[in-house]
């Protein structure tokens, strides 16, 4: 799940949460040696390190939110991990916020609840930073995936069902490609194997993780978050911990694109 907000391949949030994350808890550090030694200048760097660390949360979180609704899944373990990490960041910076606007001034002595408030305050962060960890390590956010045969990552959106998915030829045997289709952005996982092209819903029945950015071997795919395995052609799991299986896409080939086949309408049979 490649980042959207990147410099070449190299996503931005995180070159930038160092610096809130840093400027706080030196913040903190300086506050305790100042109130210990007395030393003003010590209390100065303290504030301006606080304001800092605002700034670059502020920073950071521009790239962080366009990660967030435009990277991970919808309705998946991720995207509520999302929130809660988003949700905290945002707890922080205004906890921060508040604590300089107490302070008022570079000269000002910070009082014991400044001090317990920024505590309070790097705790949290620390947590948040777990749950952003997380979303690297566990669930590949922002991870430019590469592995044989993969080529590249495939992306494409159309508004209407009758606007073609794909070209025959640009998916590669082995590849996987997403498609987001309609004004909901309903996902499709797109796959070529050996007995042709075969699409599923892009949503793993374990926790939501994406299937498109997952490994495609003899027409078996494997989730990029917990391993599960579904069969592309029959959406049947071959390997758990999903236990229940995905459903099948129909599609169809005119003039060499892929398209959506055509709803077929339900018909009920006669009492």
């Amino acid at each position: 799940m490649r980042s959207k907000a990147r410099i070449s391949s190299h996503p931005i949030h995180p070159m930038l949460v160092m610096f809130p994350f840093g400027l706080w808890v030196a913040s903190f550090v300086f506050d305790i040696l100042g109130r210990a030694s007395g030393n003003a200048n010590l209390f100065s760097a303290g504030f301006y390190t606080l304001l800092g660390g605002c700034i670059g949360a502020l920073l950071a979180a521009v790239p962080g939110v366009i990660d967030l609704f435009s990277v991970v899944p919808p309705d998946s373990s991720a995207r509520q991990r999302g929130y809660i990490h988003g949700a905290m960041n945002v707890i922080a910076l205004l906890l921060f916020a508040f604590i300089a606007w107490r302070r008022g001034s570079a000269q000002t002595v910070p009082d014991n609840l400044s001090l317990l408030l920024s505590f309070i305050g790097i705790g949290g962060i620390c947590i948040s930073g777990w749950l952003g960890g997380t979303l690297v390590y566990r669930n590949q956010i922002g991870i430019d995936r590469r592995y044989a045969n993969a080529k590249s990552v495939l992306e494409r959106e159309i508004a209407e069902h009758n606007q073609p998915l794909a070209n025959v030829g640009e998916i590669g045997l082995g590849q996987m490609m997403l498609a987001k289709v309609g004004a909901k952005g309903e996902r499709v996982a797109i796959g070529k194997c050996a007995d042709g092209i075969h699409a599923v819903q892009d949503r793993c029945t374990h926790r939501g993780g994406p299937l498109s950015d997952g490994a495609l071997i003899d027409c078996k795919v494997q989730c990029p978050w917990h391993g599960s395995q579904f069969d592309i052609t029959t959406g049947r799991v071959v390997a758990g911990p999903a236990e229940r299986k995905i459903e099948v896409v129909e599609i169809e080939e005119r003039k060499g694109e892929i398209y959506l086949a055509p709803k077929r309408p339900d018909v009920k049979k006669a009492a």
